[in-house]
């Protein structure tokens, strides 16, 4: 069994890993948001020099304000929380660019994958990175697997594997909040031996109309260096995308107000716009040669002249919600 081969092939009987009574590890240092503990850290640091893009309406598209059709009452959500990965043995040419890839065992085109961290053997998602699997029928449920595979990105040819997790879901009660990082140890997928990595991800499921009423919204600000300017925002050259993104980077905006989606009929804001910070950075930003760069920084290296930062809210539908405690 190869990871990057997932697509054309079902993954064999990898040592399942049980999630009835996970281990429980101390948030990773350096993470802003209050996913990643148990009462809401002081974001004062990261808020001193960052202005909030907070705007009475935005003009982006609306969260949805009704569940959609394919999704019923009884139906589940799995729900990932990448936080870091651990143990990674560096290569002959050095660090490894590292990324997750979640999908379930019985549906390759489900993956979903992180973003790469550059030049690291010790990545930390911050703020976490949330992937949700839904709509899984409840019926179903017992015989669903998780794979997680550690991959590390290769500008030429195909990704190299770094190691490979089959979480067993049944065991997991929903409603479960998750609220430990379960520590998954990763074994080589063609040989069945650990590799000594680790992949610490929160994994918790829950009813699909619940999942769908909390979602997470997180924005990209872009900045560009130059002698005249400096670091700014408005100056940047014809052929950088834009000053603002949505987090999976498919859509550059000139303005924030561009990005954000518009609060429809019953959704308010649960935690409000934040700079949300990568470990080590400073206000929040990472750095790297151009803004469609793969590989990003803590610290501005010799010749970096493009730089980002996650802003991040939480929003709810209270509707919905209600509906779905009503439901279970």
């Amino acid at each position: 069994y190869t990871s990057s081969q997932f697509q054309a092939r079902t993954p064999p009987e990898l040592p399942l890993l049980t999630l009835s009574s996970p281990p429980l590890l101390e948030p990773p240092m350096g993470c802003c948001c209050s996913c990643c503990s148990d009462g809401a850290r002081d974001d004062s640091e990261f808020q001193k020099t960052a202005t909030s893009p907070l705007v009475a309406k935005s003009r982006a598209h609306s969260f949805p304000d009704t569940i959609p059709s394919n999704i019923t009452k009884t139906d589940l959500a799995l729900t990932v929380q990448l936080l870091s990965a651990s143990g990674i043995k560096a290569t002959a040419a050095g660090d490894c660019d590292p990324y997750v890839r979640f999908w379930l065992s019985d549906d390759p085109g489900s993956a979903q994958e992180s973003t790469c961290k550059a030049r690291t053997v010790k990545p930390v998602w911050s703020p976490p990175e949330t992937f949700t699997f839904m709509p899984i029928k409840s019926s179903g449920m017992k015989d669903k697997k998780l794979v997680v595979s550690l991959m590390d990105k290769d500008l030429i040819g195909q990704d190299d594997p770094l190691g490979d997790c089959v979480v067993k879901l049944g065991t997991l009660p929903v409603g479960s909040a998750g609220s430990g990082t379960r520590r998954l140890a990763l074994i080589n997928g063609s040989t069945g031996e650990e590799t000594g990595a680790y992949v610490d991800a929160r994994i918790s499921v829950d009813l699909a109309f619940k999942a769908f009423g909390t979602q997470e919204e997180k924005a990209y600000q872009y900045e560009r260096w130059d002698v005249i300017h400096k670091w700014s925002s408005e100056h940047l050259l014809p052929s950088d995308p834009g000053r603002w993104s949505n987090f999976e980077r498919t859509e550059y905006k000139g303005s924030f107000e561009e990005v954000a989606r518009e609060l429809g009929e019953g959704w308010s804001v649960e935690r409000p716009w934040e700079v949300c910070g990568r470990p080590g950075s400073t206000d929040g930003w990472e750095y790297a040669f151009g803004f469609r760069f793969p590989g990003w920084f803590d610290k501005p290296y010799f010749l970096m002249r493009a730089r980002r930062r996650v802003w991040r809210r939480v929003v709810v539908n209270n509707n919905i919600i209600h509906e779905a405690e009503s439901s279970s």
